[in-house]
């Protein structure tokens, strides 16, 4: 009796066991199971299925034996590079291997099993044109280009410096200049300095937090000392209010701003904005940015404020906060994709709102101040544009200052939310400021 009871524990032990492997199987099987069926050693994972732009451009399709076929055009193929990827799938963001499930048309319940066996089709929000237009304005610099529909989460530009043709690629060695970073979409997988596109989170923070926000007043004499050492800046000011120092960059308002506010207040702001944390892109993990809490009456804390010391953002993380600004404090996530067809179950991307980052009076009260900036300070590079925004020159120690310009279209026929990223570009305005005007100009005409 002894032994049967024994036979009977182990049957029952082998039984839960199979179960609880069955178990963890099965949550892989559907969790992984798009990317086992796509690996490259997969017979079946051959290319497949095809990619458009918004208009219905043509970006890559698949020949019959497995092979890619690029745009016809070079200047559109080198432009959207890093939405498709290359044929080496060395661009882990790029469609053709962040979304080779959905090209194959691997589904849970059919496989890899598409109608016609053609794969499936990839309806991006991109407009390939634009994207030529945003490359050639960055002139083969490093850098970046994103503009995103704030009402949608469409993001139509998307492009990212340097690149190179994927029908006819170059040979890249490690340590060429030329080519460095070239398999990261800077939009995407980088954060830099931010300079002074970061005192509009700065700004954000006291508007919310002091009554007396757009009224209080600080002396700027060329530079201010804290804690025995000069934040400088580039302009002699005087005393000066919010309106102001925020159309003229005055790094001494900012700077006191920061220390009042303080370290750990700033930085919850910072990470309200949604600038501190990865964001997801139709399943693309984004580069989280950094704000560390510098010490009370720090230097650190009033460098921290006018967005250098050890801050870092990332562009797709500041567009979405632009976009939330202009949307009274609530962003629309972004979003890549349009919709997948050709499949058994195709799928499209709906619109999501996401959490507010900013009480609607105080996101309209700095949509205001922004617009005003605009008008009053940048007019002239952007004519005829309602633009919205703030320059950055981002000062780094490893060459020119890094140019930035961060805001948006305030005008309801064209909801476009924008960040130009010029590495060592210099001047914020002049450079960054010079691309985002090309490329708006060219989106709200098309």
């Amino acid at each position: 009796m002894k032994r049967v009871k024994r036979r009977t524990y182990s049957i029952l032990t082998l039984v839960l066991a199979a179960c609880v492997f069955l178990t963890i199987f099965l949550f892989r099987l559907v969790a992984n199971g798009g990317t086992w069926a796509t690996h490259h050693v997969n017979p079946g994972s051959q290319a497949v299925g095809s990619i458009y732009d918004r208009n219905g451009i043509s970006l890559v399709s698949a020949e019959d034996r497995g092979g890619l076929v690029f745009n016809e055009n070079a200047a559109i193929r080198r432009a959207n590079l890093h939405v498709v990827g290359d044929r080496q799938g060395r661009i882990a963001t790029g469609m053709l291997v962040a979304h080779a499930d959905d090209l194959v048309g691997y589904h849970f319940i059919t496989g890899t099993y598409s109608l016609g066996g053609g794969g499936n089709t990839i309806q991006a929000t991109v407009d390939a044109e634009l994207n030529r237009v945003a490359d050639q304005a960055l002139g083969g610099r490093h850098g970046a280009v994103l503009v995103m529909n704030y009402e949608t989460g469409e993001i139509l530009v998307n492009v990212s410096g340097p690149t190179f043709d994927p029908a006819n690629p170059p040979t890249i060695s490690n340590d060429d200049p030329a080519f460095d970073g070239v398999f990261l979409n800077r939009n995407l997988s980088s954060a830099f300095v931010p300079g002074s596109i970061f005192k509009v989170v700065t700004a954000a923070a006291a508007m919310d937090t002091f009554a007396d926000a757009m009224t209080r007043e600080y002396v700027c004499s060329g530079s201010i000392v804290v804690d025995g050492n000069r934040v400088t800046c580039t302009g002699n000011h005087g005393r000066i209010s919010m309106e102001r120092a925020m159309g003229v960059s005055c790094n001494p308002f900012f700077a006191e701003l920061a220390l009042d506010l303080g370290g750990p207040l700033l930085r919850q702001y910072t990470d309200r904005a949604g600038l501190l944390r990865a964001h997801t892109v139709d399943g693309i993990r984004t580069r989280p940015g950094n704000f560390t809490a510098a010490d009370s009456g720090s230097v650190a804390l009033a460098w921290s404020g006018v967005g250098q010391s050890e801050n870092l953002v990332n562009p797709l993380g500041m567009v979405r906060f632009m976009g939330a600004i202009a949307r009274d404090g609530t962003p629309v996530e972004p979003r890549l994709i349009a919709h997948v067809s050709g499949g058994f179950f195709p799928s499209g991307n709906r619109m999501e709102t996401g959490t507010a980052v900013l009480p609607s009076g105080v996101a309209h009260q700095l949509r205001t101040l922004l617009r005003n900036t605009g008008t009053n300070y940048y007019s002239g590079t952007f004519p005829g544009l309602a633009v919205a925004g703030k320059t950055g020159t981002a000062e780094v120690y490893d060459g020119r200052p890094h140019a930035w310009f961060a805001g948006f279209l305030d005008d309801p026929h064209n909801p476009l939310a924008f960040v130009v990223f010029v590495e060592n570009g210099g001047g914020g305005l002049a450079v960054a400021g010079s691309v985002a005007n090309t490329v708006l100009q060219a989106a709200v005409q098309s």
